[in-house]
């Protein structure tokens, strides 16, 4: 079911991106989370007791708790997996995302193409939330922002769907949504920080596959293993890494583009895409999935 749930959920990615992206931009929002969190704060904010990791439990594992707990009281009959099924779909949709790198930068490739380095400047501190020093460091920036993008919109959420169920993914985005509003506590920081940890060291095998693995192992061994290294750092360093044989052959055209390297990770994020999926389907034809 878990196999079922992720290509419906991707078709129907597929159909939104193509389409409707302002529809899309309303499934995942985050607005009924913080409006939950709010109640919460209104509701026990002056309880003595309604403080630090209790606090955390309620607006982080009960959500997902309560989804978890759902799955398990209906998981008999054809009529309660069709209804399984769709909730699946649901979450998972409303997990991922919102937007693809692709169309997110549209804006910032066509500056690019263009040589309106203030316009290209704009959009990527739009989307890396940076202000490079230099176009060089832009490109970069705008690099990095794509892989942990694709990771922690997609790949990330997939990986917990599969290991933990509609829960493990709703958790995981439920951890995301408070860390970019710094919203994260001590135990939220740390789960989502084990979360990553896991998800993208996973994915950073992909990219090994998908791209130049020789150089990736080299530029990541030692790191792999060792908790102090953060997953973000380490798929930043091996999908980097991993697109060196395709940064030299567009270096050796006559007329190579200043971002090359960001149109380079895109196209390696998606064979590893594909890959994460052919491994996900595998996993889920031999039974090691949570659903």
């Amino acid at each position: 079911m878990a196999l079922l749930a992720l290509v419906i959920a991707i078709l129907i990615e597929r159909y939104y991106h193509g389409n409707q992206s302002v529809a899309r931009d309303k499934l995942s929002s985050d607005n009924w989370y913080f409006s939950y969190l709010r109640f919460f704060d209104k509701s026990l904010g002056g309880k003595s007791w309604y403080q630090g990791w209790v606090k955390e439990l309620f607006e982080v594992l009960l959500p997902a708790v309560l989804v978890f707990v759902i799955f398990k009281l209906f998981d008999d009959g054809f009529i309660a997996s069709v209804i399984m099924l769709g909730l699946m779909v649901l979450i998972l949709v409303h997990a991922f995302g919102p937007q693809l790198p692709s169309k997110q930068l549209q804006g910032y490739f066509n500056a690019m193409s263009h040589d309106d380095s203030q316009a290209a400047y704009e959009y990527a501190k739009t989307y890396t939330g940076k202000e490079s020093e230099d176009e060089e460091q832009m490109v970069k920036d705008v690099t990095e922002t794509i892989f942990y993008n694709i990771e922690s919109q997609y790949f990330s959420v997939a990986i917990w769907f599969v290991l933990l169920g509609p829960a493990g993914a709703l958790l995981y985005r439920m951890l995301l949504w408070q860390q970019q509003e710094n919203k994260l506590g001590l135990v939220g920081t740390k789960v989502h920080y084990a979360m990553e940890w896991f998800a993208f060291r996973l994915s950073a095998l992909t990219f090994l596959l998908a791209g130049d693995m020789a150089r990736g192992i080299e530029q990541s061994k030692g790191m792999f293993f060792d908790l102090n290294v953060s997953g973000k750092e380490l798929l930043n360093v091996t999908a980097t890494a991993s697109m060196g044989s395709y940064i030299d052959g567009e270096e050796e055209q006559e007329e190579p583009s200043i971002c090359a390297s960001n149109h380079c990770a895109i196209s390696l994020s998606q064979r590893a895409g594909v890959i994460l999926f052919a491994v996900i389907a595998v996993a889920t034809l031999l039974g090691w999935t949570f659903v």
